[in-house]
């Protein structure tokens, strides 16, 4: 039996090393449980660069409109896309299928957010958006047109109707058109259903049939597509009784507060 003197002092030390041993399992468990909760930088990374940068808006409600009467047998198709990042907003109308045998035609409303953005040149714009088709001939300038727009400049290029280098090619024309004010801009593509060259008269005919339904209380688009709706020839019918062609540019006077409104027909 050891003496109480020597017993005492053991006991001391024995509770003192459990409970530095119960204080670390503490602190272990409280690593652990803020670990399970927290969720890790790499893993918000990975989070955030998956999520998408553009949103597909359900059931869109059309702002524009393109009668397209000669692909009426084509499948028609009408999306708007925002980006959640600073509201920008892409209007896409298409008739076509890009892999398909028939005509493919898509038209695109690139509306900037409320941080602006600077558009290139329409190669490099075009060029960007082809990416997801197999290009059989790379884009290249060719040349301008006059539209009721204004001049836009045009690009010239070849995708496989199949999908695939070995389905047949068939030759698009596309084009692009940037504005200030609004900071927007009007681009897109005719391909044609073979390797036949797209008539310039055929993409200026597009352009001329495209109109605004709902501004959306943004006078500026409003005056944008009323300026260009006094320059409309009709597809080169130029009829005065269905709308003013002059040979020089016209002021109008459109109200910031103005909505263009239109019946949807069907395409």
């Amino acid at each position: 039996m050891q003496p109480a003197s020597n017993s005492v002092p053991g006991d001391i030390r024995a509770t003192f090393v459990r409970m530095l041993a119960y204080m670390g399992g503490l602190a272990i468990l409280a690593i652990l449980a803020a670990s399970l909760f927290r969720t890790p930088e790499g893993v918000a990374a990975v989070a955030a660069a998956l999520a998408p940068e553009w949103i597909n808006v359900g059931r869109p409600h059309p702002a524009f409109e393109l009668i397209m009467p000669e692909l009426a047998a084509q499948p028609a198709d009408y999306a708007i896309l925002r980006r959640t990042a600073d509201g920008a907003r892409k209007d896409v109308l298409s008739w076509g299928d890009a892999a398909g045998s028939g005509p493919y035609v898509m038209v695109e409303i690139y509306r900037a957010g409320l941080t602006g953005e600077r558009f290139i040149d329409a190669p490099s714009e075009i060029a960007a958006r082809i990416l997801p088709f197999t290009v059989t001939d790379d884009v290249r300038p060719a040349g301008t047109i006059d539209s009721k727009f204004g001049t836009a400049h045009l690009v010239d290029f070849a995708i496989a109707a199949q999908g695939t280098p070995h389905g047949r090619a068939r030759r698009c024309l596309g084009f692009a058109r940037p504005f200030d004010q609004p900071a927007m801009q009007i681009a897109g593509w005719y391909c044609s259903a073979g390797d036949e060259v797209v008539d310039r008269t055929t993409l200026a005919c597009v352009l001329d049939r495209l109109t605004v339904l709902s501004a959306g209380g943004d006078g500026d688009l409003a005056g944008l597509f009323a300026r260009a709706e006094l320059k409309r020839t009709f597809c080169g019918q130029r009829n005065p009784i269905l709308a003013a062609t002059p040979e020089r540019d016209v002021a109008v006077a459109i109200p910031r507060s103005v909505k263009l409104r239109g019946r949807l027909q069907q395409r």
